[in-house]
């Protein structure tokens, strides 16, 4: 376990630098060192079991930080998840295949099940979105990935996002549901939620703080990720002319991938549903947030 002093919250970020934020943070990382010493067991059962050297091991997150913006937010500390790849030694590695390196190649995860068929001699479907990255069959990188978010438990939102190899395009369709709408497990599991509610009260937040209290979401958000790693200067509204046309050709290549897919999130869900699950919020977190 990591000692809960000394546990520094991640300058330039959103969060509050508060003794229970610093707690949370700390959780989180305690959580990365056990789950390390679980993919240790697994690698070591394989060695036990003869099997290490004719198997491919993948390893990858299924969604962000769990923090203010990871979890279901379309932001990099959202969306951009670990993938590790490992090749065994019974197998010519895929020219591809470059082991003890960082590949900066844009990925979705998507791609690990057309990429895994073909591992094992398998053409994907045509139907399939995914693209193979590894082996005789990979296909050109991609020049975009694309994430997102609609209802998560009782907090209604639609998102769309797409990022190139620097820039990431956001796109609030719900633009009034702001930040910090209710969400009523965020409100019992994530500190961070009442230390930025505490901190505006006091007028302590920091400006990149206090955009997560604002009354709504921007209608559209622009990163420069090579300038801006933790997303926080929106450049939408920029009067530069080079950014004005990065949103511009990222918002149409956005609308070209909602068409494509017959995005659903086009159609609100009925009321019944979300109060089906506004009421079970309740029945599971509302005695912990009394």
């Amino acid at each position: 376990m990591l000692p809960r002093r000394g546990i520094a919250v991640p300058a330039r970020t959103c969060k509050p630098d508060t003794p229970a934020v610093r707690r949370d943070w700390a959780g989180y990382l305690d959580s990365v060192s056990g789950l390390d010493v679980q993919v240790g067991q697994v690698l070591e059962r394989l060695e036990a079991d003869g099997l290490a050297d004719n198997t491919v091991v993948i390893f990858f997150g299924d969604n962000g930080r769990l923090e203010a913006r990871g979890l279901d937010w379309c932001y990099d500390s959202g969306l951009h998840v670990p993938l590790i790849v490992r090749w065994p030694k019974d197998y010519p590695a895929p020219s591809q295949y470059h082991p003890a390196t960082v590949s900066d190649q844009l990925l979705s995860l998507l791609d690990v099940t057309a990429t895994t068929l073909a591992v094992a001699g398998i053409r994907k479907p045509d139907n399939r979105h995914g693209r193979i990255f590894l082996g005789p069959w990979a296909e050109s990188p991609r020049p975009y990935v694309f994430g997102a978010r609609d209802r998560t438990d009782d907090a209604v939102q639609r998102i769309r996002t797409v990022r190139s190899a620097r820039y990431r395009y956001i796109r609030n369709f719900m633009p009034d549901k702001p930040f910090l709408a209710s969400h009523r497990y965020k409100e019992a599991n994530f500190p961070v939620y009442a230390a930025l509610r505490q901190c505006q009260q006091e007028g302590t937040l920091t400006p990149v703080q206090a955009t997560l209290t604002a009354p709504r979401l921007p209608d559209e958000e622009l990163y420069d990720t090579w300038n801006d790693p933790y997303e926080v200067q929106n450049l939408a509204g920029s009067a530069s002319p080079e950014h004005q046309r990065i949103r511009k050709e990222l918002r149409a290549e956005l609308d070209r991938w909602i068409a494509a897919t017959n995005d659903q999130g086009r159609f609100p869900e009925p009321p019944e549903v979300i109060e089906y699950w506004r009421k079970d919020a309740q029945g599971r977190h509302g005695e912990r947030l009394k």
